[in-house]
């Protein structure tokens, strides 16, 4: 008797290792998020912030949740604008290779992420409007729009 007891507690706690809870999505809707990208890191060939961003939208989405209640934005500024720049922008900002992060950028934004561009960072670094990729917006001040968005009650995620 005892041995069936211990057998029995045996598989009931093997069996909930394997399985963990998954702990649900709480909040469906209106979600506020911002990102904070302050570098072009690149994950699986695109800009980290970029690749994050797009795997965020999916969940989100897999879950059942309407793109209409996600409100995502990246704000990127320092050595991050490499990331939202095009190719003559990128070689002189030190960047060789051509910028890899088009067609997410252009996927995101359809899908209603804002993409935006801190304006000193811009002029610190010698680019002109025309040079960023097509969508991308421009924000006053990185760390203003941060604060601002914040404020707004977007959650907050930093990229370096």
């Amino acid at each position: 008797m005892k041995h069936l007891l211990y057998t029995l507690l045996a598989l009931t706690v093997s069996t909930s290792a394997a399985e963990p809870e998954v702990i649900p999505i709480q909040v469906r809707e209106n979600l506020r998020i911002v990102y904070q990208v302050t570098d072009d890191a690149a994950h699986d060939g695109v800009n980290k912030g970029l690749f994050y961003a797009r795997k965020l939208i999916n969940t989100y989405e897999k879950q059942g949740i309407a793109a209409d209640q996600v409100h995502l934005h990246l704000v990127y500024h320092g050595t991050g604008i490499a990331a939202v720049v095009n190719d003559a922008a990128r070689k002189r900002l030190g960047t060789d290779a051509a910028n890899p992060n088009g067609e997410i950028l252009a996927e995101l934004i359809r899908r209603g992420v804002q993409v935006e561009l801190c304006e000193n960072t811009m002029q610190q670094k010698g680019v002109k409007p025309t040079e960023l990729m097509p969508g991308v917006k421009l924000v006053v001040g990185a760390f203003p729009r941060l604060i601002d968005l914040q404020l707004q009650g977007f959650a907050y995620i930093k990229f370096e």
